[in-house]
């Protein structure tokens, strides 16, 4: 490999495999991808797991870790067990080898903003529930690892769009109630209809992901996000019209978190990625039509 690098994907869930696809674009540079879950040896943070980890970087010049494992439901010890833990230990894995670590954070760790304000890497974290605070604490030990003189960074991925959609994804679930619909349409009942959430799609996120790691000299915190807010109601109705349905959308009156927006400034000039989003291509995506992530 002339100029290239040795990257070594952790997880092959569907982000892992989206940042490995990517990667593997860049024909110049070796992949290796793991999936920690597989292994028990890595999964237990075995010293035999730590040695199988150094050992996929080889001796290549300046190689890469990229983390995309993490837990998005379970118990607050499997939680903490993924998003906190096991990104501590792959800071100590790699302490004094010379490589990259790129941790996928998320935007839980702001918590709520408190208004439509967009959020920038410098918005101090408030996280609320088990997950959010999780992720969080996965998230400061890269930072302060950073701080101590570690090659390190942090992309936080919003709220993403693809086909293949984790179950817990509310796309998921306003997928399934339109879906279910007759072919003339219906009603879809949403807790909040008016619920905001910043977009991205899965492969606009790994372009993301690769740029950090690849990139000469990238910042501590970089958002993964479009900077555009979409509505719930908005969503839905999109999903009647891309297959053809008719549908209503009725409100629980049950709001959350009202709206949560990136901003995508910094995004954009380290990477140079454009991550376009509204109500109509996200429900082509999600429906598999646009040839969508």
């Amino acid at each position: 490999m002339s100029g290239g690098r040795r990257v070594v994907v952790l997880g092959r869930g569907f982000v892992g495999r989206a940042v490995d696809r990517r990667v593997r674009a860049h024909a110049d540079h070796e992949v290796v991808a793991l999936e920690p879950a597989d292994d028990a040896e890595l999964a237990g943070r075995t010293p035999a797991g730590a040695e199988r980890l150094r050992a996929a970087l080889d001796s290549s010049s300046s190689p890469v870790v990229i983390n995309c494992c993490g837990r998005l439901r379970g118990t607050d010890e499997e939680l903490l067990e993924a998003n906190a833990r096991w990104p501590q230990w792959l800071i100590e894995v790699l302490d004094g080898a010379a490589a990259r670590l790129v941790h996928l954070g998320s935007a839980s760790e702001y918590g709520d903003p408190g208004g439509p304000t967009p959020l920038t890497e410098d918005t101090p974290p408030r996280p609320t529930g088990s997950y959010g605070e999780t992720k969080w604490a996965g998230t400061s030990s890269v930072l302060a690892a950073r701080a101590g003189g570690a090659d390190a960074a942090v992309v936080r991925g919003f709220n993403l769009v693809a086909e293949d959609l984790s179950p817990v994804s509310p796309l998921h679930q306003f997928r399934a109630d339109v879906l279910a619909l007759p072919p003339e349409g219906g009603t879809v009942t949403l807790w909040d209809p008016s619920t905001v959430r910043d977009f991205i799609l899965l492969d606009d996120l790994a372009r993301v992901v690769v740029a950090v790691a690849l990139h000469e000299d990238p910042p501590d915190v970089v958002n993964a996000c479009s900077g555009v807010g979409v509505d719930f109601g908005s969503i839905v109705r999109a999903l009647g019209v891309a297959t053809g349905r008719v549908v209503t959308v009725e409100s629980l009156d049950r709001p959350g978190i009202p709206v949560v927006l990136g901003d995508p400034t910094r995004m954009r000039a380290v990477t140079g990625v454009q991550a376009n989003m509204d109500a109509a291509l996200l429900a082509r995506t999600v429906l598999g039509q646009d040839g969508g992530s």
